[in-house]
């Protein structure tokens, strides 16, 4: 009776219609947008099986998938090199090279105004760029034929300007990686954790929801052909979606991108703008001026890829035979009832001269004979 009682004053502000046999302790167990609105917990910290180390147990060829490249990524990844350097003075194309990927997050001014909003002190790119100063970077110089390139551009009119940038950099979008947030470990206190996620998110004063996800454009440069660039691209091993905790810092994104992108393009030359001490990473070389130290040198970097085979991981026969493949376009086949009739001109019959009979021609029967 005690917990009849509990759950009828926990669930006293929903409305059941008498006409329809709805368990209170099943309508108050599966809302879970009511409870984070008296929690403060968002109904994405409730999927199961979102952690990279875990999703993948319940399908043991992807796993065994997933292990086999990473084996592989870790052991032809070139060492982490960074350069510290302002990013509106640096001229990229003195790098001297063409990246096969590429991946931007601008400090847009949706971060800075979240920055203020959330007391986030951590120190980053400030002030924040406009669009027009981000496409000022010459990213389509610096991208090899085919590339990839991988833009952050928050949940705001970043992503109609993201889509402009990539236009104006000659790629073409492809995907929109969509990160969703949770806040398992934000705060212990649940109505402060509430007031100060709601807080932190409501920075737009277009908005109408709370905002918990960002995006991530994916852009295309060249051609690239699923069935026949396997060793370029690796297609259908990762999904579009990103589920994550929200980190302390505005600037932090999810390491899960990483394993997206290097999972997806075989290509070695990794190259990574407006980056912190944080996204130093093995494979990768990190430009920005928020890193604290350099270790970029030009000539070591370069002679990880002597030769051309050398821009890329590779695969192997087990990759090969576990990995999703697209099928080959098929042919289409044309029966014949489908073919439509054309008539065929009867062709003119080739008039026959008369020949004139005289005492030296002899006629048989059908046959002219000359003698």
């Amino acid at each position: 009776h005690y917990q009849q009682q509990q759950q009828h004053n926990s669930a006293k502000s929903f409305y059941v219609p008498p006409e329809e046999n709805i368990s209170i302790t099943t309508l108050v167990k599966n809302d879970y947008n009511q409870h984070f609105v008296d929690t403060g917990k968002r109904p994405q910290n409730f999927i199961r099986d979102h952690e990279y180390n875990d999703r993948f147990n319940e399908f043991p060829k992807l796993k065994k998938l997933i292990e086999l490249k990473d084996q592989l990524i870790e052991q032809r990844a070139t060492p982490p090199m960074y350069l510290k350097c302002d990013l509106k003075t640096f001229n990229l194309t003195s790098l001297d090279c063409k990246f096969d990927v590429i991946l931007i997050d601008p400090p847009w001014e949706e971060y800075c105004r979240r920055k203020i909003v959330s007391h986030d002190g951590h120190d980053g790119d400030t002030p924040f760029w406009s669009v027009d100063e981000i496409g000022e970077l010459p990213i389509g110089e610096i991208s090899a034929s085919p590339s990839f390139l991988f833009l952050w551009v928050g949940n705001s009119k970043g992503l109609e300007e993201g889509r402009q940038l990539l236009s104006k950099w000659g790629f073409r979008r492809a995907e929109d990686i969509v990160w969703i947030k949770t806040n398992h470990e934000q705060y212990e206190d649940k109505r402060k954790e509430l007031n100060t996620s709601i807080e932190r998110v409501v920075d737009n004063e277009e908005s109408v929801f709370v905002s918990t996800k960002e995006h991530c454009l994916m852009g295309i440069k060249g051609t690239v052909r699923r069935n026949q660039d396997g060793h370029i691209i690796h297609t259908n091993i990762d999904t579009d979606v990103i589920i994550a905790e929200e980190p302390p810092h505005v600037t932090w994104k999810p390491d899960e991108l990483y394993h997206i992108i290097e999972h997806f393009c075989l290509g070695r030359r990794r190259l990574e703008l407006f980056g912190e001490d944080h996204n130093i990473r093995k494979g990768w070389l990190t430009l920005g001026s928020s890193l604290t130290s350099s270790n970029f040198n030009k000539e070591k970097y370069f002679s990880n890829f002597d030769m051309e085979s050398e821009c890329l991981v590779g695969s192997t026969a087990d990759i090969e035979e576990l990995r999703p493949k697209s099928p080959p376009r098929k042919v289409p086949i044309i029966s014949p009832s489908s073919i439509p009739s054309i008539p065929i001109p009867m062709p003119m019959p080739i008039p026959i001269q008369s020949i004139p009979l005289n005492n030296s021609t002899s006629i048989g029967r059908g046959q002219i004979f000359s003698s």
